[in-house]
């Protein structure tokens, strides 16, 4: 049986009610709302306009109210008590007559006996209102960053002098990224489009897609791991006892503890393994073929596998390939795994049951997986975990068959396309097993690492990878030049880059056309984030002095997770965590531009800029999504934590113009300005 978790929306009717303006006094009581005499008890209070919510100093708006019961029936005869949440910025009248005082936010409330419905009235400024008269304009040099404080925040004044341009940055510093959304919307005088390089790029999300055509099935792994948090974590405790069995180095001897695997396992040996996806029930045993064995590796192959698909040869291949490139990649920069299974090596379990995971024509494979309830005990509590019955009881991971008469679907048909991208998933995969077997064999760890961070690493041991096979390495600044021309024995540059490196590059595409809404630290898995992710992680370590692979494996075994394991590992490495961000943010924009030579908003490791317009695209301009500030068009964003936006202008010459945020911005929002040009 397949797996598959599709989004399934929700289908709901529309019904038509009946609106009923209620006047209402101020706070004491009010008139009543209408007339007629519904009854039933309220249940909600919706407030709306007509007109919209959005007005000028100055202007005035009528806000209606409407009681309901709680079947949706509307409720007449009620009083209600209108207030604001500031008025300073608006006021509110007994009848719902809202009066803009000043630019900002407002919410304005209806309360009907017991309940209160609102919405909130947006204030801003006309171009008439706006002036710099009192202030002196802000001078700045092409190049300079400026963190804009005080009066600049709600009045900012730029002198155009002989013609400037400028990118204005916001960003939401706040860790959470689920409820701390904040909205706001910027408003200007005496602003143009600019008219200089480099230009602004606007595009739908989305982007060329991965390698071969295909992207990851991202929705799979969000669910798998949603799974993992749900079911195994409240299984994984602080040791009991205060301490745990320490981890076997993994070096190959000892008695296989794996479920069905021989101490010496024999090449033509069949063993059962659990392929179920169910967590610590249901197991579904499914009988495996020992095709191949290494130092580190014993690669299975399941008795259900179709045929012409890879043969001995190949899978005796990647147990080298494992042993040597794999294996020394993921153990040096992230450390070596636990060996629960005492036999110093990984199970590569080949199965149509991960081919059967991805949906026929859906565009998005899975391409392989890790499954930590197999790093579980499956009968005896340990010291750290409890009992987990679906276990196999050994490392291991799981990965597709070739699928030559496309009996599942397209995406492994192709044995060559599913060679290219199989050593990929092994290091991918593998670092997700190392990390979680540290947290295990961590006495005080209580969870697993945070998905995003965990994806991150993910993919950083696939840049190593295509680093390795490439011959290059990390702060090399590589350019799409590098990664096209030439080759090694390897391959041509282009053939290695597609079958390496172009994945991580891809989900950092649609980041760039996302990052009002898409954040590195997002534990709801998407291919914005796990790009973010990655690259962010990438500037963090170029920005350290020493060895990188002491920082990666430093996270790996942190006894804290997230954004606090980042801020532990790396703390005295870097600047304040407040700063490497913001740095990070204005990167993106700057670097490769030649505006600065500052190394703080450069990428040591890649030149993103080139490489994203002319070997991950075909664009020939780096898709970054910004936004033009005129006085004839607001700009409005809503930035979750973490987001971030791009907006550009142009002051010509001789002129002053003036930008000011419609509404009080929030204490987390700080904005970067950058002069470009």
């Amino acid at each position: 049986m397949g797996y598959h978790y599709p989004i399934m929306p929700l289908m709901r009717r529309l019904f038509a009610l009946a609106v009923l303006v209620l006047y209402c006094a101020c706070s004491g009581g009010g008139a009543p709302a209408g007339p007629g005499g519904g009854t039933g008890t309220v249940a909600s209070v919706a407030v709306s306009s007509s007109a919209g919510t959005s007005i000028f100093i100055g202007a005035t708006l009528n806000l209606s109210a409407t009681a309901m019961n709680s079947t949706g029936g509307v409720i007449t005869g009620k009083t209600a008590t209108w207030s604001s949440s500031n008025s300073v910025i608006a006021t509110v009248s007994s009848t719902g007559v809202v009066t803009a005082i000043a630019a900002g936010i407002a919410t304005i409330s209806a309360k009907v006996d017991t309940i209160v419905g609102s919405t909130a009235v947006i204030v801003s400024a006309t171009s008439a209102q706006l002036s710099c008269t009192s202030v002196t304009p802000l001078a700045m040099n092409v190049g300079d960053v400026r963190v804009l404080s005080g009066i600049e925040r709600s009045n900012l004044c730029l002198g155009g002098g002989a013609g400037s341009e400028y990118v204005l940055i916001p960003l939401n510093t706040s860790l959470d990224t689920t409820t701390a959304s904040t909205q706001f919307t910027l408003t200007s005088t005496n602003t143009v489009a600019v008219a200089n390089a480099p230009s602004p790029l606007i595009l739908a999300h989305g982007g060329t897609g991965a390698a071969h055509g295909f992207s990851r099935d991202l929705e799979f792994e969000r669910e798998l791991h949603d799974l993992e948090r749900r079911e195994l974590t409240p299984k994984m405790h602080a040791a009991r006892g205060g301490s745990v069995s320490p981890s076997r180095m993994f070096s190959p001897g000892g008695i296989s503890r794996i479920t069905g695997v021989p101490a010496s396992p024999t090449v033509g040996q069949i063993i059962s393994l659990n392929g179920s996806l169910s967590s610590c029930t249901s197991p579904a045993m499914h009988g495996a073929t020992i095709v191949a064995i290494s130092s580190r590796a014993i690669i299975a192959v399941d008795t259900l596998a179709p045929p012409n698909g890879f043969t001995t040869a190949d899978y005796q291949n990647f147990a080298i390939t494992f042993d040597t490139l794999v294996f020394p990649i993921d153990t040096l920069n992230f450390g070596v795994p636990s060996d629960i299974d005492a036999n110093g090596r990984a199970v590569l379990f080949f199965s149509p049951l991960v081919n059967q995971i991805s949906v026929r024509g859906s565009g998005s494979y899975v391409g392989g997986f890790f499954y930590k309830r197999d790093l579980f005990p499956p009968t005896v509590p340990t010291a750290k975990l409890d009992a987990c019955a679906g276990s196999n009881n050994g490392e291991m991971f799981y990965l597709p068959v070739v699928d030559a008469a496309q009996q599942y679907n397209e995406f492994f048909a192709n044995k060559a396309v599913a060679t290219s991208q199989m050593i990929t998933t092994f290091v991918h995969e593998f670092q997700h097993l190392i990390n979680a077997s540290h947290h295990i064999s961590n006495a005080n760890q209580q969870s697993f690492e945070e998905s995003w961070l965990d994806e991150g690493m993910a993919i950083a041991a696939q840049e190593l990878l295509y680093f390795r096979v490439a011959g290059f390495g990390p702060r090399q600044r590589l350019t799409a030049a590098n990664i096209t021309t030439g080759g090694n024995a390897n391959g041509t540059e282009s053939d290695i880059f597609q079958a390496y490196g172009i994945q991580g590059m891809q989900n950092l595409q649609v980041y760039l056309q996302t990052t009002q809404t898409r954040t590195p630290y997002d534990n709801v898995q998407n291919v914005a984030s796990n790009g973010a992710a990655w690259q962010f992680l990438r500037y963090v370590l170029d920005n350290t002095t020493g060895a990188q692979p002491a920082f990666t494996r430093a996270l790996v075994n942190g006894s804290s997770i997230g954004y606090q394991n980042l801020t532990d590992t790396f703390s005295g490495a870097i600047p304040a965590w407040s700063q490497i961000y913001q740095q990070w943010v204005v990167a993106q924009y700057l670097d490769g531009t030649g505006i600065t030579s500052n190394p703080a908003y450069a990428f040591q490791s890649w030149n993103f800029r080139d490489v994203m317009a002319h070997a991950v695209t075909s664009l020939g301009v780096f898709p970054l999504v910004t936004r033009t500030l005129l006085p004839t068009t607001t700009v409005s964003m809503t930035l979750r934590g973490g987001a971030t936006g791009y907006i550009r202008f142009r002051v010509n010459s001789g002129l002053t113009a003036q930008i000011a945020p419609a509404l009080t911005l929030s204490g987390s929002v700080s904005m970067a300005l950058v002069r470009t040009f």
